[in-house]
């Protein structure tokens, strides 16, 4: 009897976990039984394998071959487990030395002629191995060139190559870099809506949800899509985990420069769609969209049982999935961009007349529940523009006004930094001078604000004192948070 022992990652949600796969070759029927992994994976992965071996060269023993996956009881529900596998049973046999793969760990789906194709979870795999100080053997189709900060790995196109001697190669480091504006897309393409332009400022400063009311084409998706031009480029650990989340869903990398993403959402999705879900459970939109923009348009639209699935994510920047043999934990910091229409018919305070009546105004607002209204911190008409503003000549120069505004971002941004440098107080102890408190006070009374609502004005009010450079939130900038959230 004749065994072998070779390294693989089995890669759950947004971790992995190193996989012993074991092989060994014994008297008997001809016949390769895999255990540790689900009988219907499994025959997948035997026929995939005997072909695959049979084409490059090798030998299928005509022997038993047993082919352990430790430990047993942790999923293993990728294809990513082919090329380990048929690797154990060369070395087994004695048609690869042993030697050779040392300190190695594998990972690829493989071909019925042979050839070793990427995964989804390869970067995730790939920085594991990276902690763990060993080598991985991946598939050259994976692009994982554009990988931040990979270790050395081997690449393989084929299962034959593996007679060669394998060179280490390292991928360079991956460009981290943001243009000033991604998506090519400028505020002075909006005209008008000077109070809608300054809570997109707000909401970029300071990371802040927002919600945009208004009438049909008055351009409420239009500011939204330029908000990822406002938003402050990525750092390279941030890089890290959008490529992360993109190299589970896409199985390969996105190419350089990695940019925060955004992700619009149609109003028919489910909530399995939305926040992820399945067997094993898969990232959703809001994982999607970690540390972009997540833009839900028609907000009333959406399913009340969809809209509610939203409450823990954009409290804890995060979500918990729980199946039966499965609990995950996928990030979903994002910033949230929502839009709807003042009515069912939308033209409420526009020059069309509104149809709707009063009733009908009220089941269609109160379609998003007042727990999710209260955590977005901004609430913002965009009303429809008359002929006159919309039909003005365009300015002769252009992106003035935008770069204008990300120049002030980017002050404000400074001077935070230089702040909470300064002062370790939290959210809650910003300093406020009397009028500023006073104010606070009486809002709360009058219209009956929850703790979570009191917090929220103040974060918005810090967000104002950081683009106005103060130390101390001022009434001035309370009363504006507030006109901000006036729905």
């Amino acid at each position: 009897m004749s065994s072998a022992c070779v390294l693989a990652q089995a890669v759950i949600g947004l971790t992995a976990q190193t996989i012993e796969i074991e092989a060994t070759i014994s008297n008997g029927l001809p016949q390769i039984n895999i255990v540790g992994m689900s009988e219907h994976r499994a025959k997948h992965c035997r026929e995939r394998i005997r072909s695959a071996i049979e084409h490059s060269g090798f030998k299928v023993p005509d022997r038993r071959i047993v082919v352990n996956l430790a430990p047993s009881d942790v999923a293993k529900e990728h294809a990513g487990f082919d090329l380990p596998m048929a690797l154990s049973i060369l070395i087994a046999s004695q048609q690869l030395q042993a030697e050779r793969f040392k300190g190695l760990c594998a990972m690829g789906e493989l071909s019925l002629t042979g050839d070793v194709r990427a995964v989804p979870g390869l970067l995730i795999a790939a920085l594991a191995c990276q902690k763990q100080g060993l080598t991985l053997l991946r598939s050259n189709q994976a692009q994982m060139g554009s990988g931040p900060g990979l270790g050395p790995c081997l690449v393989v196109n084929q299962l034959a190559d593996l007679k060669l001697p394998l060179k280490p190669t390292t991928p360079p480091k991956a460009d981290v870099r943001v243009e000033p504006n991604p998506n090519g897309l400028s505020l002075d393409d909006i005209k008008g809506q000077s109070t809608a332009k300054r809570a997109l400022i707000i909401a970029a400063t300071g990371g802040h949800h927002l919600l945009l009311f208004g009438p049909p084409g008055s351009g409420k998706t239009m500011l939204a899509k330029r908000m990822l031009g406002l938003m402050a480029p990525m750092t390279e650990q941030e890089a890290v985990e959008v490529a992360c989340i993109q190299s589970v869903t896409a199985g390969t990398l996105p190419g350089p420069p990695i940019e925060r993403p955004f992700r619009e959402v149609h109003h028919s999705t489910s909530a399995a769609a939305l926040i992820g879900g399945g067997s094993p459970p898969r990232p959703g939109e809001i994982t999607l969209a970690h540390l972009g923009v997540l833009l839900l348009d028609e907000l009333p639209e959406f399913s009340h049982s969809v809209m509610n699935q939203l409450r823990q994510p954009l409290e804890s920047g995060s979500i918990d999935i729980s199946r039966a043999h499965y609990r995950v934990r996928f990030p979903a910091n994002f910033q949230l961009i929502a839009a709807m229409n003042p009515c069912p018919c939308g033209w409420l305070g526009s020059r069309r007349p509104c149809r709707c009546s009063v009733e009908q105004i009220t089941r269609y607002r109160n379609r998003i529940s007042g727990p999710i209204l209260d955590r977005i911190d901004l609430q913002v008409e965009v009303p429809a523009l008359d002929p006159e503003t919309l039909l003005q000549a365009a300015p002769q120069t252009s992106w003035v006004e935008h770069h204008r505004a990300a120049a002030q971002i980017k002050k404000a941004r400074a001077f935070r930094s230089e702040r909470l440098q300064a002062s370790s107080l939290p959210h809650a102890s910003e300093p406020m001078d009397a009028g500023a408190t006073q104010f606070l006070v009486r809002a709360a009374q009058n219209l009956h604000f929850s703790a979570r609502a009191i917090q929220k004005l103040i974060h918005v009010g810090r967000t104002i004192a950081d683009l106005d450079c103060a130390t101390i939130i001022t009434r001035s900038q309370l009363e504006e948070a507030l006109m901000l959230r006036q729905s």
